[in-house]
């Protein structure tokens, strides 16, 4: 015999992992044939910051596809307008949010001594931004990577978390 609540809670199932599925695909990608330019310096102080945005997922694009699979799932579950509209309200506000949790977590905002004076500079957490430590600090249109010098090349500050540090 047919269960329709199983089926139900099934299809609800597969919409919620559709929604947070689908957060992971409006990560931003890089293009080849970028122009940066970069400025060195030296670290002189680094200061923790808690829940610090990221910029990593794009919350609105997200909420959008979100929408459409919750709109996709409404219709399949209840078989008419009102559901397919509370389905999409359903899934932009669950994909939404998922990408602004996402996008949180612990940060350093970074104090670098330049040529051209004091420069701060928000960054994901990283064990290798330190005090004293020589930096390059590539601009691409206003947001910064650090790569640190290490002796003998630059390394790129990885996203790490602070129990990965020995200091």
């Amino acid at each position: 015999m047919f269960n329709f609540s199983k089926t139900k809670a099934s299809i609800s199932a597969a919409v919620i992992s559709l929604t947070f599925g689908l957060t992971a695909c409006t990560n931003p990608t890089g293009s080849a044939g970028q122009s940066m330019y970069f400025t060195e310096g030296v670290i002189t102080s680094v200061e923790v910051i808690d829940n610090m945005q990221k910029n990593r997922y794009d919350a609105t694009s997200t909420a959008v596809l979100g929408g459409v699979g919750g709109a996709a799932a409404g219709q399949i579950i209840g078989h008419d307008t009102k559901s397919t509209i509370i389905g999409a309200g359903i899934g932009a506000v669950i994909a939404g949010l998922s990408a602004k949790i996402a996008d949180q977590g612990e940060g350093m905002r970074v104090t670098v001594k330049t040529e051209q004076g004091q420069l701060l500079i928000d960054q994901p957490y990283s064990c290798l931004l330190q005090p004293g430590r020589k930096v390059r600090m590539i601009n691409n249109n206003g947001s910064y990577q650090l790569q640190v010098f290490d002796g003998s090349t630059y390394r790129t500050a990885e996203q790490q978390s602070p129990s990965e540090c020995n200091f």
